[in-house]
């Protein structure tokens, strides 16, 4: 199988990746990519990664639809099989037919993903603070009203 090639940063490459005057969607890019990495660095000694975490946390609110799941992942229904599947082998999750609705599928977290996502978050909440240790109590405050606001104005 071939190797992917590295692609040379050009000077092009460089100025997409680093705008002068980096806007509200490349900064959400680049503090995601940044949180992720912490995160999957946070729950590797657990064998989770930041995917992992969230559909735990997802279905930990239970009886949430695979399809739901997939919608709030924003990926294909399909894939999301993919995902369950390897989680429901851990023994972390559980799927069940809706009784009302046969067509659909609702994820819960089994016991032992209850107890998985209990030390999975601490790791997950230290991750957090270690990147928003930058800023002042103050400034994280105001930066995750922000947030929450963008978030509960969206869609």
């Amino acid at each position: 199988m071939p190797r992917a090639t590295k692609i040379p940063a050009t000077p092009k490459l460089i100025a997409l990746l680093e705008p002068a005057e980096p806007g509200l969607w490349f900064c959400n890019w680049k503090i995601w990519m940044e949180a992720r990495q912490r995160l999957d660095s946070a729950l590797a000694p657990l064998g989770l990664r930041s995917r992992d975490y969230w559909l735990l946390a997802i279905a930990g609110l239970g009886n949430v639809s695979q399809h739901e799941i997939a919608d709030a992942f924003g990926i294909d229904p399909s894939s999301m099989v993919a995902m369950l599947d390897g989680m429901e082998r851990r023994g972390w999750l559980a799927r069940e037919r809706n009784p009302r609705d046969r067509r659909v599928q609702w994820v819960r977290r089994t016991e032992a993903g209850d107890r998985l996502f209990a030390r999975a978050l601490p790791r997950a909440q230290r991750a957090e603070a270690r990147q928003l240790a930058v800023l002042s109590e103050a400034h994280r405050h105001q930066l995750v009203a922000a947030m929450r606001k963008l978030v509960m104005t969206s869609k």
